[in-house]
């Protein structure tokens, strides 16, 4: 029988952090683990059920005491071997446990960490998993032991991100856009305009001519969602931002779109671009923080210099006119999440990691 593994993150909705949890969950279960997820619920718990992986509601972020008294009762009960936790708060609350019963604690880092002295308990974890050697450096030099820092990608299901002709048209007629019209996309959660570029992709669309005629598919919600909206109708765009919503199987959408951009002020990785590339899409993002490790700059799309709006937009205007190119990149893409950024290979280093743990 396999070691039994609780899988802990704050929420589990869609984003990040969440979308590793599923994948996680998922690909241990296939290798024969025992797997249960803890987390104060959303939208994908759902997935969890479909596929009979027991889920627990623990409320994370409400009281770390509070929560580690939960996770130590799932400890007991269910004869836990390992604790991955995702998410400082769900770090920290990992251990408080380890602190009461001996159980190894592991914890991806998917942003950076060590803000505070709350946060410099995680260094009591048995091994830190970092998704980029930017979060990993990042660590080091916040003064966590560079012994227990292992950089482990994340990695994505291949099989469900990729390409099919016959979805290309879908999202398009769902929208009405037209079939010729050059389409950016853009996957994430709508805090506000600036953090992940909403705002330059739409002050884009407005500002050059050569853009046009260009659409905008918006896929995610979040608190500034009503702003995007405004700031659309005020430009005089809204007939070319679309707003998608939450969507699951985003896979189906990119399908029809051309190129998705992530023009964000900061990223530990960029789950995303891995997805778009895995769809043989070319990707445009700022070079920040882990997105030039997921890419190479003009080979699966391009790293452009953070705020740099005119050649944000000269990249995509190469994209929207260059028909081979595009299919070149995005083969590109596709060739380099093979080889780099499958759940395969992130699970492969995840069991080392797992196998090295003592109780």
């Amino acid at each position: 029988m396999g070691k039994r593994i609780l899988l802990v993150v704050p929420r589990f909705n869609i984003g990040g952090a969440e979308s590793y949890v599923l994948t996680i969950a998922l690909a241990l279960r296939k290798a024969g683990f025992i797997v249960f997820v803890a987390s104060g619920g959303g939208m994908l718990v759902k997935r969890l059920e479909e596929v009979q992986i027991k889920h627990f509601f623990v409320p994370i972020r409400l009281n770390a005491k509070f929560a580690a008294t939960l996770l130590k009762r799932i400890v007991k009960r269910y004869e836990i071997d390992i604790i991955h936790a995702n998410s400082a708060a769900a770090g920290i609350a990992a251990v408080l446990v380890k602190k009461e019963i001996s159980v190894p604690v592991v914890y991806t880092a998917h942003g950076v960490f060590g803000h505070n002295q709350a946060e410099m308990t995680l260094n009591e974890c048995d091994k830190i998993i970092c998704v980029s050697e930017f979060v990993r450096e990042s660590a080091i030099s916040r003064g966590f032991n560079k012994d227990k820092l292992v950089t482990i990608y994340n990695g994505i299901d291949i099989d469900k991100f990729h390409p099919k002709k016959e979805n290309n048209n879908i999202i398009r007629n769902k929208f009405n856009i037209p079939e010729a019209a050059f389409t950016i996309a853009i996957v994430s959660r709508i805090k506000n305009l600036r953090d992940k570029g909403h705002g330059d992709l739409l002050n884009i669309l407005n500002r050059y001519k050569d853009a046009e005629n260009w659409h905008l598919l918006v896929i995610g919600k979040g608190k500034a969602l009503w702003k995007l909206r405004y700031e659309a109708w005020r430009l005089g765009i809204s007939d070319r931002v679309h707003l998608a919503g939450h969507i699951v199987d985003v896979q189906k959408v990119l399908d029809g779109i051309d190129v998705v951009a992530l023009p964000s002020q900061f990223e530990t990785f960029g789950l995303v671009l891995t997805e778009a590339m895995a769809m043989e899409k070319p990707v445009v993002t700022y070079a920040v923080g882990g997105t030039p490790e997921v890419l190479e700059n003009g080979k699966e799309g391009f790293l452009v210099g953070k705020n740099n709006l005119d050649a944000l937009f000269e990249r995509l205007k190469f994209l929207s006119k260059a028909n081979e190119e595009r299919l070149v990149m995005g083969q590109a893409g596709r060739n380099r999440v093979v080889e780099y950024f499958t759940s395969e290979v992130m699970l492969e280093k995840l069991l080392r990691l797992y196998s090295e743990l003592k109780r």
